[in-house]
């Protein structure tokens, strides 16, 4: 048995590294490399009876130590649907990364769907889209094919999916439905075209006439609470068509969800995506090898079982093979799939899971219901490290363990480690400095995140020179404001003036401690009210014995005109290397 085991793991092998991606239907994922295989293991006992001995024969499992290379071949799997989960942290999301980068090496399209924007480097880094959700639409009222009948019943299907609605609210939306399809000129309910598909803002409106005919309190109750639903979806995510599906079935998609608030949008979204995906994969000819991946990382919206997508899914991965789709699924928890993605998904691949009923569950899955292999398999769970995985496959049933890829093992493109552009946004809440950003992002990569307006870009010149800051977008604060900050508390430092920056609204931006003196530093924009400005200085004044004001070039003779405050002193913005000098003399 061990002997098969090997001889499939090295035919894998050898086809990945024979495989240079000419062929876009035959081609191998590396998972990494095994450390051991649970195998039957025979054990003999002895028992006497006083006169004579008897052997017993039994068969436990243990873990037997290989090394080998882990890849899976999808065109020796019954299927090319693959399921990884495991806690947080344990490496799942890189294991996708470097899947991510096997499928781009090959040639194979691939359409993910990242729920916190985790992927988008990696796939800029491949010459893939980014698509941010909100604002790449999907008009969920266009038939796109399907006749208006077919449209308002996968419709009210999803809504009553994912809203939880009643078979009244259910049947009302459906009549609604239609009333919209009407007046964009529906004649029948057979009909697959029309001069204007209607949007979500008609649909709303349409509920509005129908809550002012409604004949009782609580049907006027119910659709009420219909609409007030619906009109969260009344948002460029969901009203208008800028996505073709078509377009789709190339290269490397990424549709980041991050911009998409409502648990509910975000299942809507994705639903109605995989659903038209899934009506144009059945164009494509039967039994024609992997044409393309489906992969959806943190996928917390397929966490409830009666989800909407989940149903999507379903069929996607029940159909998929015989139309060459292959569907990777990353979650937390495989005990709260729907049994049906589990049971269809040929490669499971658990990491650590602390949970009692996850760890029994994916222990049961990897077993194939054996309570001996599930008892060894439970065991070892428990123990398994960072980047340390469990597997099984249709061609490799024997449970393995695997050490998956770690960050730095992952190649580097143009120089720079594939970090994840979510953790590099994550250090951009206050203002970073352009050399800093730049050792974890490439500056094309930077570009598309202002261009997003996932990023803002400031630029400062004054009398030190010319430098350039990044930072997320915040509405309550300004990235001029915080650079500037950030940089008058920076040449202080330089000159050995201590300082600390005030994070809060009632103390000063900074204040320098000089002499034995508190002195509170401020920098506006000239956005600001000046009577409020003025207010706020008056309180600084008894309470700091100088106060300097860096003020916007823009703005400053309109603040010298207008401000006289003993104890304020006035600084342009572009003359900021005077302040050290000022500060002594003040």
């Amino acid at each position: 048995m061990f002997a098969t085991i090997t001889k499939i793991i090295d035919r894998a092998a050898r086809l990945a590294k024979k495989n240079n991606g000419m062929d876009a239907h035959a081609f191998s994922l590396r998972i990494g490399n095994a450390n051991a295989v649970l195998l039957p293991h025979r054990s003999v006992s002895y028992s006497s009876n006083g006169r004579s001995m008897r052997m017993n024969e039994f068969y436990s499992f243990r873990w037997k130590k290989i090394k080998k290379d882990i890849f899976v071949d999808p065109s020796h799997e019954p299927n090319s649907h693959m399921l990884i989960t495991g806690m947080s942290g344990f490496g799942k999301s890189t294991l996708f990364k470097s899947m991510l980068l096997d499928i781009n090496a090959h040639n194979m399209p691939a359409i993910i769907f990242d729920a916190h924007n985790e992927h988008a480097a990696i796939v800029r880094h491949l010459n893939g889209k980014v698509y941010d959700a909100e604002y790449s639409g999907i008009n969920i009222l266009e038939l796109d094919g399907a006749s208006v009948a077919e449209r308002i019943s996968e419709l009210t299907r999803l809504f009553k999916s994912v809203y939880s609605l009643g078979y009244i609210q259910a049947t009302k939306l459906s009549s609604c439905l239609w009333y919209t399809y009407r007046k964009m000129g529906a004649r029948a309910k057979t009909d697959r075209t029309l001069s204007k598909a209607p949007t979500i803002k008609d649909l709303v409106a349409e509920l509005n006439i129908f809550i002012t005919n409604a004949k009782t309190v609580a049907e006027k109750n119910t659709l009420h609470h219909l609409r007030d639903r619906i009109s969260l979806l009344n948002t460029n995510a969901f009203g208008s068509e800028s996505l073709g599906i078509r377009d789709l079935q190339s290269g490397i998609h990424l549709f980041s969800l991050a911009s998409i608030r409502s648990a509910e949008s975000q299942l809507i979204y994705i639903g109605e995506l995989l659903s038209r995906l899934y009506v144009q994969m059945k164009a494509n000819p039967k039994e024609s090898g992997i044409r393309c991946y489906v992969m959806i990382d943190e996928a917390q919206f397929l966490m409830d079982e009666s989800s909407g997508s989940n149903a999507i899914i379903g069929r996607l991965i029940e159909e998929g093979r015989k139309y060459g789709f292959g569907v990777v699924i990353v979650s937390h928890a495989a005990s709260t799939l729907n049994r049906q993605i589990v049971a269809n998904a040929s490669t499971f691949i658990t990491f650590y899971a602390r949970e009692p009923n996850e760890a029994s569950y994916s222990s049961k899955v990897l077993s194939g219901g054996d309570n001996g292999r599930a008892d060894a398999i439970r065991s070892r769970l428990r123990t398994l490290r960072q980047n340390e995985a469990m597997m099984v496959s249709g061609s490799m049933r024997d449970p393995m363990i695997v050490s998956t890829p770690r960050y730095d093992s992952l190649p580097r493109v143009g120089g720079l480690p594939m970090i994840d552009e979510a953790k590099a946004l994550a250090a951009t809440k206050h203002p970073i400095h352009e050399s800093d950003i730049s050792k974890m992002l490439s500056p094309e990569q930077i570009d598309s995140l202002v261009s997003e307006k996932k990023l803002d870009r400031f630029t400062i010149k004054d009398n030190t020179g010319e430098e350039t800051f990044y930072m997320r977008p915040n509405v309550s604060l300004s990235i001029e404001h915080e650079a500037y900050v950030t940089k008058i508390s920076k040449l202080l430092t330089e000159n050995h003036i201590s300082n600390a920056i005030v994070d809060n609204r009632n103390g000063p931006d900074i204040v320098a401690y000089l002499a034995g003196k508190k002195i509170a530093i401020e920098y506006e924009t000239g956005k600001k009210a000046l009577p409020s400005t003025i207010k706020m200085l008056e309180v600084r004044r008894n309470e700091y014995s100088k106060i300097i004001v860096v003020v916007n070039d823009t703005a400053f003779k309109f603040y010298d005109d207008n401000v006289s405050i003993n104890n304020v002193i006035l600084l342009q913005a572009s003359k900021i290397a005077d302040l050290p000098g000022i500060l002594i003399t003040a």
